[in-house]
């Protein structure tokens, strides 16, 4: 089994409505702060999805860290990462200005990916049960 494998059942593991999914999610653990999953793209057979962990400052707004894109293939049950951000910087497997395409990029980022999909995994995260109306 090869890492975006690897990375989509991870994924799965932490979003069970991952096929259905439309709108944001959030991915909550008890004494941690939430991760937010944004929808940025959806077609029949690939979604593209940004995963947000925000960090609060001591002044100020909180700020993604990391923020990462990914593309998820939902027939052939694969994860990629896309793009990273974090408060050091950020990295693009595909740059559309250069067309300019990294092999480095694109291993390191999914590599990295993998570290935190089992993290989140590891500390309890899930999706909030929905409220019932009374």
């Amino acid at each position: 089994m090869d890492l975006y494998h690897q990375n989509y059942i991870k994924l799965l593991q932490l979003l069970p409505g991952l096929h259905d999914m439309n709108g944001p999610a959030k991915l909550t653990a008890l004494g941690h702060t939430d991760v937010q999953v944004d929808v940025i793209e959806r077609h029949k057979h690939r979604l593209v999805l940004r995963m947000s962990h925000y960090l609060q400052r001591l002044h100020g707004a909180a700020i993604p860290d990391p923020d990462m894109t990914i593309e998820v293939y939902l027939m052939a049950e694969t994860v990629g990462a896309l793009t990273y951000c974090d408060c050091f910087g950020s990295r693009k497997v595909f740059c559309p200005e250069l067309m300019a395409f990294s092999p480095l990029a694109k291993a390191e980022l999914n590599n990295f990916l993998e570290q935190w999909l089992m993290k989140m995994i590891a500390e309890g995260r899930n999706q909030p049960k929905a409220k019932l109306a009374q």
